[in-house]
């Protein structure tokens, strides 16, 4: 694509998109520390207004500027002498208009997501599904919210969901056992469990073996079997201490 630009007009694009992706990126922080990372697409709209409002006064600021008037040798007439600053022969503040529109359209998508399908039927804890007390269906309960579009906050994850059929992945912080766990996740087998997984804040696998009651089992690590054939388990990543539970596929039982 080819950009048409006159004087500083060229920076519409650098000011949108940097300032769009700080705000953005702090916002994000802000609500991942507070624990409503599920506003990320809120947060990304903010960013977008941001991106708009600074490429308005910055533009406007440039285009304010006086002209520089000359005199010609020879008349003796006063020249004004005008320099703008257009992006795609538009003065560079006018496009944060559009800027603020797509915005608006990101608003707009977190509002949708906001209310459940369902009309606001309550989904089983994630605190029990990790810590493997509650069921298989409690999975298919979420994703088929997830697949409906009505839950915010969470994205699928390309990268485990090479071997597992689908695999959705929430990075809002929540309490399991005790422990505070984050970057938890979901996913079913093609031909196996469900498996719902979180990262503890803890580096001692023991400690957390001994809290939960796990033990080494053949073929599982720390595990235990827990109720309906489900197992907890635990293990190591990138340093920290993984817990999680294992549901049998209730398409395969029986």
């Amino acid at each position: 694509m080819i950009f048409v630009w006159s004087g500083l007009g060229f920076l519409v694009v650098p000011i949108v998109f940097v300032t769009s992706m700080a705000v953005t990126m702090l916002l994000e922080r802000l609500l991942g520390a507070i624990g409503h990372s599920e506003w990320l697409t809120a947060a990304i709209a903010l960013g977008i207004f941001s991106g708009a409002a600074a490429n308005w006064f910055i533009g406007r600021k440039l285009n304010s500027k006086p002209p520089r008037e000359l005199v010609d040798p020879k008349t003796q007439e006063t020249v004004l002498l005008y320099r703008r600053h257009k992006f795609f022969w538009v003065p560079m503040q006018y496009w944060s208009f559009p800027v603020a529109v797509i915005g608006l359209f990101v608003l707009f998508a977190q509002s949708t997501q906001a209310a459940p399908a369902d009309g606001g039927k309550a989904l089983p804890p994630l605190q029990a599904l990790v810590e493997c007390k509650g069921t298989a269906s409690g999975i298919a309960a979420y994703a088929d919210k997830l697949e409906a579009g009505t839950l915010a906050g969470w994205t699928q994850s390309p990268e485990l969901s090479a071997f597992m059929s689908t695999v959705w992945r929430m990075p809002k912080p929540i309490t399991v056992a005790g422990f505070q766990v984050q970057d938890v996740r979901f996913g079913s087998y093609e031909l196996g469990n469900y498996a719902v997984h979180a990262v503890t804040d803890s580096t001692d696998i023991d400690a957390v073996a001994r809290q939960l009651g796990l033990r080494g089992v053949e073929g599982r690590g720390l595990a235990r079997e827990a109720s309906k054939g489900a197992w907890i388990v635990a293990g190591k990543l990138k340093g920290r201490v993984e817990v999680g539970c294992e549901y049998p596929n209730p398409k395969l039982a029986g």
